[in-house]
């Protein structure tokens, strides 16, 4: 199992999830190996907050209890997958240098108890963090029961930007490496604006807390989103080359967060530089449409592991601690959640964490051993999932069939669309991205995730390629985009997409640029968004909201209209046969049953196949179909 790189990730289907033997006596851990064996765990995520444990002064390491810990787990056949132990920096680092903790945009340097805290530029954590990878590979990387290294955990949760002043010099020498000349970033961000124009590296900072009522320069801001992930990778990058480099053979990774609202790091990026891709998925449970959540969740891991398994490293048995109210699980959701992830490209099922703490902030976060022990509801869950993981080993190392459909993501659209002073402070980047994933999830349809940086053949695998608020287009991805229509493909673009360039400038002439001034035939010369209460009907009988602009038709050979609002008459909707195939733009944000209906009939032009929807998820991966219920609470296989 790997996205291309040397060293991969195979085996059986892995069952288990994060272990600390560092919370129990010793004594526990001969009773956890034993029930881990009746549960059917293959597969342990060992040391990930170990820190404080294993180094527990500068350069005094404690090995013996990870020693032993990891001979009992051997000796009982259960592999293990190695963690840094670096995403928690210990008290005693930072009390031996301050200078280390992240400091927030206000300014307010952050303090030890919780966990993440660390500046990403910060030559100390990185040195510091390095050396202790170095350390664990040249002891454990030749023992038989690593099966691969989990470099740090979540990166950027806690700490994805610091605004300190280790943290700017960084910032300069990245943003000279990126643009050469201050003449360049001057251009870029447009700096005359504001008098924000610079004549020396010097002056520049990090985009720190500005005056009341006004914000960063939305360039300068943009950058600063690219360079933090830039930083947050070239730690990664410092720990897997340090455990290559002792002359371990294992795969590496780390556990990327694929859920809906974290969007500090661009993970296509990152899955270049992992041997395979991993995830953490929790869901809100709240929403009654979580599993549509989850789906695309797995769905856009899959994208970004380019089609190839990957593997869910976290996700809960029942409720988690960090929600509003966190509901436990009902009977037989793990059976779908976890099958689920499995059928969409997962090499397998892993947790947080294998047993339950009773002390610290996750003590009431469920686990594979509940605080009530073995005589439980979710224990029997457990063990009767670890039986249905065994039983669909046939499917390890094998790829989920290919969507016809792909959904294009773009974090620096993201990034970009994050920011203040837009026309609507309910311009919602994901939210967007969802509701039309959501839609084609109820027809039954099934789509892959790609990004920006086209290349013809990566278009080409498709038939339908769709453009949610793809708000920067640079001129070549504007150009693939229009000869992929051209030659035979079908797009469906919204409203909000191709506005600016890279650079976050503004493209003229009719908002939109090339894409849809001149391949839908459609000018947009202002913008009317609306209240998200106020419901525009338009001329075909599909509802939306949110979204208005005074639009009209150049060529387009099909037009819809709003029928109402400050836009009556205008052009909500246009089909235009670019080539062989129409493609469609969509300049409104419509209801869920209006974009249910009107993907609906974009699949039926175009001739789609679909299986399943209306909650009921078909997905052949390998020689099995797999068939989830989430209305009757049932799956099948076979």
């Amino acid at each position: 199992m790997t996205t291309g790189n040397a060293h991969q990730f195979s085996g059986p289907l892995y069952y288990g999830g994060d272990y600390n033997p560092e919370q129990w006596d010793e004594s526990v851990w001969f009773e956890d190996v034993a029930l881990m064996r009746e549960a059917g765990v293959n597969l342990v995520t060992l040391g990930v907050f170990s820190w404080a444990n294993i180094e527990i002064a500068d350069g005094v390491y404690e090995f013996g209890w990870l020693d032993r810990i990891i001979e009992l787990l051997h000796a009982n056949g259960i592999g293990i997958d190695l963690a840094t132990a670096t995403a928690s920096p210990p008290a005693w680092l930072l009390k031996n240098h301050p200078e280390m903790a992240s400091v927030t945009q206000e300014g307010i340097r952050l303090a030890h108890g919780g966990r993440q805290n660390y500046c990403i530029s910060s030559p100390v954590y990185k040195a510091k963090s390095t050396a202790l990878a170095a350390k664990l590979a040249e002891r454990y990387g030749s023992h038989p029961a690593i099966k691969a290294w989990h470099v740090n955990n979540e990166y950027g949760c806690h700490n994805p930007m610091c605004f300190c002043d280790i943290s700017a010099v960084a910032w300069r020498e990245w943003l000279q490496i990126k643009y050469g000349t201050l003449h360049s970033l001057n251009f870029a961000w447009g700096t005359h604006f504001w008098s924000q124009r610079y004549h020396d590296w010097s002056e520049i900072n990090p985009p720190r807390q500005t005056p009341m009522g006004t914000s960063p320069n939305p360039t300068m801001m943009l950058d600063f989103h690219r360079f933090g992930n830039h930083q947050i990778l070239e730690l990664y990058k410092s720990e897997r080359d340090a455990i290559r480099a002792s002359g371990a053979k294992q795969p590496i990774t780390t556990n990327f967060m694929s859920m809906k609202h974290f969007r500090y790091l661009n993970y296509f990026e990152w899955a270049k530089e992992v041997d395979f891709v991993s995830t953490d998925h929790y869901l809100i449970s709240a929403d009654p449409l979580s599993h549509v959540e989850m789906a695309f969740e797995a769905d856009i891991t899959r994208g970004f592991a380019e089609g190839k398994p990957w593997l869910l490293m976290e996700h809960s048995t029942s409720a988690v601690n960090w929600q509003d109210v966190n509901y436990a699980k009902t009977d037989g959701q793990l059976f779908r959640n976890s099958i689920g992830h499995i059928a969409r490209g997962s090499n397998g099922a892993m947790f947080f964490q294998w047993r339950a703490s009773i002390s610290g902030s996750e003590k009431f976060h469920s686990a594979l051993v509940p605080h009530a022990g073995t005589n439980t509801r979710n224990w029997r869950t457990v063990v009767e999932l670890g039986n249905k993981v065994k039983r669909l080993e046939a499917v390890s190392g094998e790829a989920t069939k290919p969507a016809k459909i792909a959904v294009v993501f773009d974090y620096d659209s993201w990034w970009a669309l994050s920011q203040r002073n837009l026309p609507s402070t309910d311009i919602d980047y994901p939210d967007l991205v969802h509701e039309w994933y959501a839609a084609l999830y109820d027809l039954g349809a099934r789509v892959d995730f790609i990004t920006t940086g086209f290349t013809r053949e990566k278009l080409e695998q498709y038939e339908l390629v769709l453009l949610p608020m793809t708000y920067l287009l640079n001129d070549a991805d504007e150009s693939a985009l229009i000869e992929y229509a051209k030659n035979g493909g079908s797009l469906v673009t919204s409203y909000f997409t191709g506005i600016s360039d890279e650079n976050d400038h503004v493209k003229l002439g009719g908002y939109g640029g090339r894409l849809v001034r001149d391949a839908y035939g459609v000018f947009v010369e202002e913008f009317a968004p609306q209240s998200p209460d106020a419901q525009l009907t338009l001329d075909n009988g599909l509802v939306a909201s949110h979204w208005q602009q005074w639009a009209t038709s150049k060529d387009a050979e099909s037009v819809i209209r709003f029928t109402e609002g400050p836009a009556e008459g205008f052009v909500a909707m246009a089909k235009k046969w670019i080539g062989r195939k129409p493609s469609w733009y969509l300049g409104t944000r419509l209801s869920p049953e209006s974009n249910v209906a009107f993907f609906g009939t974009v699949l039926r032009e175009l001739g789609i196949e679909t299986a399943g929807g209306s909650g009921v998820e078909i997905i052949q991966r390998g020689d099995l179909t797999f068939v989830i219920d989430h209305n009757q609470n049932t799956v099948d296989w076979s």
